[in-house]
């Protein structure tokens, strides 16, 4: 199989190593197009003011691979468009930190893999703790283990694999993604100019309650899937929202 492995912690990350020595060994045909600095948190945002750079690059394992001077999401664009045009499949990761919950709505990992299926293509999101970068290469087998599940991921919609921070996983969950508040803090700061500063200081969960969703499943020790699609659409909102009108 063709497969297009992108990221969002740039093409220098473990992760996406990781990824790429488990599909190059399974016999996949693997080009990289990564970001060539980290770009966490930029969710599916795209270049449109300036020419984007891209740079060939060599990657252990990958036929091809380039370093580009855009986001995750112009990675995949610009990859799927100019550099590897018969991808089958595309992988996004392994991120250095879990994206689970609504944390997938600021994931470039996710907006990646996103980006990918609206451009036609099968695509999986993968993401590992922090904690535990020991563990990418079991996370990448993960990835290449769920390659039969996507028959059951509809057109548009991506398969996002969260790995957990265990060293013997207890299972594998279908779930759905937990609604995460984070009590955000800003600290402030000004320059010896007068430039005021506010400086993201702290992110704990406003309520982080056990139920059947991601966060619990990973926290408990099992890999978990969540099928995630563009289509943000409250339907029955809408649909209330047509009859008043």
């Amino acid at each position: 199989m063709r497969v297009l492995i992108a990221n969002d912690d740039g093409i220098d990350a473990p992760g996406i190593h990781a990824l790429v020595r488990a599909f190059a060994q399974a016999g996949h045909e693997v080009t990289v197009a990564a970001p060539d600095r980290q770009r966490s948190a930029a969710s599916q945002s795209m270049t449109m003011d300036r020419p984007i750079a891209v740079r060939e690059q060599k990657v252990p394992g990958a036929v091809r691979a380039y370093a580009i001077g855009g986001t995750p999401v112009d990675c995949v664009k610009v990859a799927l468009n100019k550099l590897c045009t018969d991808a089958e499949i595309v992988v996004s990761g392994i991120n250095r930190g879990y994206n689970v919950g609504s944390d997938v709505l600021y994931s470039g990992t996710v907006g990646a893999a996103m980006e990918a299926a609206l451009c036609g293509r099968a695509a999986i999101a993968v993401s590992l703790s922090h904690e535990r970068e020991d563990l990418y290469d079991l996370a990448a087998q993960a990835a290449l283990e769920v390659l039969p599940l996507m028959k059951y991921v509809p057109e548009y919609a991506v398969l996002n694999l969260n790995y957990p921070a265990v060293d013997n996983i207890k299972g594998v969950k279908a779930v759905p993604l937990k609604r995460m508040q984070y009590l955000d803090e800003y600290v402030r700061s000004e320059d010896e100019d007068g430039q005021v500063f506010y400086t993201l200081a702290s992110g704990q969960f406003a309520d982080m309650s056990e139920e059947d969703d991601d966060f619990t499943w990973i926290s408990r020790g099992y890999e978990t899937l969540t099928i995630l699609g563009y289509d943000m659409n409250h339907q029955m909102a809408t649909a209330r929202l047509k009859e008043a009108l």
